[in-house]
């Protein structure tokens, strides 16, 4: 599954290992390793959550 942020797909794997946030960083594992993903602001961060826990 992915998720488009300002242009940049995100892609993330079933099943998500571990999540771990840091202001508006996220740190994401999944089948593929370990991911980054930053945010500009806390409303998208939100937003992104809500769709991973959907997902």
């Amino acid at each position: 599954m992915s998720y488009t942020y300002n242009g940049q797909q995100i892609r993330v794997l079933q099943p998500v290992h571990s999540i771990s946030v840091n202001q508006n960083r996220v740190a994401i594992k999944d089948d593929h390793g370990l991911s980054y993903v930053t945010f500009s602001n806390s409303s998208d961060f939100k937003q992104f959550l809500s769709w991973l826990a959907k997902s």
